[in-house]
């Protein structure tokens, strides 16, 4: 009787990797379509369906400009979920723009102070006029995110195709999904009341709880401009652990984890396409920048004095420019719609850096 012939190897070989592959190819769908049944624009609502005529100095009109080849993205974090106090409305406490140029494979991020004062702009910020009271006091109810939209596009003449909002406890789900991230604390972390040491500055793992503590600190002298420093760490942190740690699978399993809590329009294929894209930069193709300015005291709508972060003209004009504005698009200090306002205490001046200036801890684990 003749014996059965043993398949050869290279057969047995492709039909493990077939198997495998068919394997990460179902999850990921399954993933995939997951993610997809999660992600909608939710509470934020849309973002505004045009913008109002705005001219550079060349007579461009800036609500017209679309770039091919580049995101920009509004993107924010709102104090809902704050732990340990009570909140009556719904304000951004982390906003930023950012522009995902996947052509010239850079990223720019601009850091807007929560606190930023926006003078007497057509979008209601509420009694102190600032811009994180955009959100829930516009006049836009069903779509707050199109008042911050449109507070951000007249004051700084920066139009978003897109964006994101998550709040405090999507915040803290997404690091503790991850297992908590190692970053560098770039100074000692002081409680606001008590002046008590909270973290020492260095190289320490955070999880949802203590990030949050750490981010949203203003213990400080500089409130709002040295906070958004710490913020800075914080998103090297993140950059670094997304791209060395984690594939594409790991990556849409915490976005399936978060996605919950938060709202945008951009789809999962937008999100899958900017991860891609994003692997393929470095820290150094990444620069982030904060607003130029310095506090201002500004007399409430109630007759009460409060001290904001006033938004310094001429540098942030010329940072637009260079950084945040497709070739040959200049908008002039005067164009802006910034309020005048007077540094009693002077301001300061933020060039920027990448983010592979900014420190980051050893991963250790």
């Amino acid at each position: 009787m003749k014996s059965k012939k043993k398949p050869k190897w290279w057969v047995i070989v492709i039909a493990v990797i077939a198997t495998v592959l068919l394997a990460v190819v179902g999850y990921l769908a399954k993933t995939y379509l997951e993610l997809e049944g999660l992600l909608d624009t939710g509470k934020a609502g849309n973002l505004p369906e045009s913008y109002q005529s705005m001219t550079d100095d060349n007579g461009v009109d800036l609500s017209q400009v679309n770039e091919k080849d580049v995101y920009t993205i509004l993107v924010a974090v709102t104090d809902k979920g704050v732990q340990e106090e009570d909140r009556t409305g719904e304000n951004t406490d982390v906003l930023m723009y950012v522009r995902l140029d996947n052509k010239n494979h850079k990223m720019n991020i601009l850091q807007i102070p929560r606190d930023t004062y926006v003078g007497d702009i057509s979008v209601d910020c509420g009694v102190y006029h600032r811009i994180n009271g955009a959100y829930s006091n516009g006049e836009n109810k069903e779509n707050p995110i199109a008042n911050t939209a449109n507070a951000i596009y007249e004051l700084f003449g920066l139009k978003a195709d897109n964006y994101a909002v998550l709040d405090v406890e999507g915040f803290r789900t997404m690091l503790n999904v991850m297992g908590g991230i190692w970053m560098n604390v770039p100074r000692d972390i002081h409680d606001k009341e008590t002046g008590a040491l909270l973290f020492e500055a260095g190289d320490m793992k955070v999880n949802g709880d203590t990030a949050e503590i750490i981010l949203r600190n203003r213990a400080t002298s500089l409130g709002d401009y040295e906070r958004l420093e710490l913020q800075q760490s914080f998103y090297a942190a993140v950059f670094r652990t997304f791209m060395e740690q984690y594939p594409i699978a790991d990556a849409l399993q915490v976005a399936k984890n978060t996605a919950v809590y938060l709202d945008t329009d951009l789809s999962v294929m937008d999100l899958v396409g900017i991860y891609l894209s994003m692997k393929e930069l470095q820290p150094e193709d990444i620069y982030i920048v904060r607003c130029s300015g310095g506090s201002v005291t500004i007399t409430g709508d109630d007759g009460k004095k409060a001290a904001l972060y006033g938004v310094e003209k001429e540098n942030t004009a010329r940072i637009l420019n260079e950084y945040f504005r497709p070739e040959g698009v200049t908008v002039s200090p005067e164009q802006l719609g910034l309020p005048d306002v007077e540094f009693q205490l002077g301001y300061n001046v933020d060039e920027g850096k990448t983010l592979g200036d900014v420190a980051t801890a050893e991963i250790k684990d």
